[in-house]
């Protein structure tokens, strides 16, 4: 009888850990966390997401895409630096208009100019209910629903993994190249040009000046000139890594710009916008940056590190010296004196 009450007591108690165990699971679920840390092993292990390019017009000509499962937001400075500060302020904001926490439900962004593409969990019925208490206005297009105010912006949550934002405009010509196929996933180039700067950063950008090959007269002339596309990405494992891959129009012109780049670097020339307090960080960064020629792609590579410190100085300087908000007044005023620029 002893060892028969004690296998029971024993299977009584697996089952109440199994219970345990799945009573788990469902909360882990139900609050988002599994989810959130299935999206933490996908973006360590599976980072590149060129789906997310579909609802990317294909005219767009540079996207900015941010992981935040790639910050590390000790590698930005203290807490109570500028950095975190302004990152920490932007989150709150956003959590509380629209309920979408930017560390939580947010696992990828792709910023164009005019529209912001987020894959995560999203509530689309809670979402719209808070939209519509600062009188947003449910509306349709190409089958797909979304929330807009007038003259300001609009917003739409797609299948719950999906979220559009930006201007009325933006956002309705992303729905429609998602539509038509018509978006940059098909842009070949643009995809390549992802694919070799990396999707396992922090934050990855890519932007190209010529879509075009070059014609024949540019050929017999000596081929085109300037740089053909511009990619960088930002890595924040310890401070930040910054690579910047510069595509020239022909091997020649990256040669060109590599041979141009090392030059500036030995005379410590960094441009007429840096000031004093900055010039100092900015001078070591770049003394101890390295620059790469790869001949046969035609494209030149920088890398430079900061670490903690010197992303809270510039950040600093940067708010002082540069005027932002007025600048963007400025911006705003004349974007409504000539609305048709």
């Amino acid at each position: 009888m002893g060892p028969t009450n004690t296998t029971k007591r024993g299977g009584g108690s697996k089952w109440v850990l199994l219970g345990g165990l799945v009573l788990a699971v469902l909360v882990a679920v139900e609050a988002g966390w599994a989810g959130f840390g299935w999206a933490q092993l996908r973006s360590a292990i599976f980072p590149r997401d060129e789906s997310l390019l579909a609802w990317v017009p294909g005219d767009t000509a540079a996207v900015v895409i941010v992981d935040p499962h790639q910050i590390k937001l000790e590698a930005l400075g203290a807490e109570n630096g500028t950095v975190r500060a302004t990152l920490q302020r932007a989150r709150g904001e956003l959590r509380k208009v629209t309920g979408v926490d930017l560390g939580f439900d947010v696992d990828k962004l792709v910023l164009t100019s005019s529209l912001a593409v987020l894959r995560g969990r999203f509530d689309p019925k809670k979402v719209a209910e808070r939209l519509m208490a600062h009188h947003y206005v449910a509306r349709e297009h190409e089958g797909k629903t979304y929330l807009a105010r007038a003259g300001e912006d609009a917003i739409a949550v797609i299948d719950g993994s999906i979220l559009l934002y930006g201007d009325e405009p933006g956002l309705l010509a992303g729905i429609t190249a998602h539509a038509k196929g018509t978006s940059l996933e098909k842009d070949e180039l643009a995809t390549a040009r992802l694919r070799r700067i990396g999707w396992n950063h922090a934050m990855a950008a890519v932007g190209h000046f010529h879509r075009d090959q070059p014609s024949v007269r540019e050929i017999l002339k000596g081929g085109p000139t300037g740089p053909r596309a511009l990619a960088v990405s930002l890595t924040t494992q310890s401070g930040v890594d910054v690579h910047v891959q510069v595509e020239g129009a022909s091997p020649a012109n990256a040669e060109d710009l590599a041979t141009l780049l090392k030059e500036k670097q030995k005379q410590g020339d960094l441009g007429p916008m840096v000031t004093d307090e900055a010039a100092k960080i900015l001078l070591d960064v770049a003394k101890k940056a390295t620059i790469t020629l790869d001949s046969e792609a035609g494209v030149v590579t920088l890398h430079a590190h900061l670490d903690a410190a010197q992303i809270d100085a510039l950040a600093k300087r940067a708010r002082h010296d540069l005027p932002v908000g007025e600048m963007y007044k400025t911006v705003r005023l004349f974007q409504l004196l000539m609305p048709d620029l």
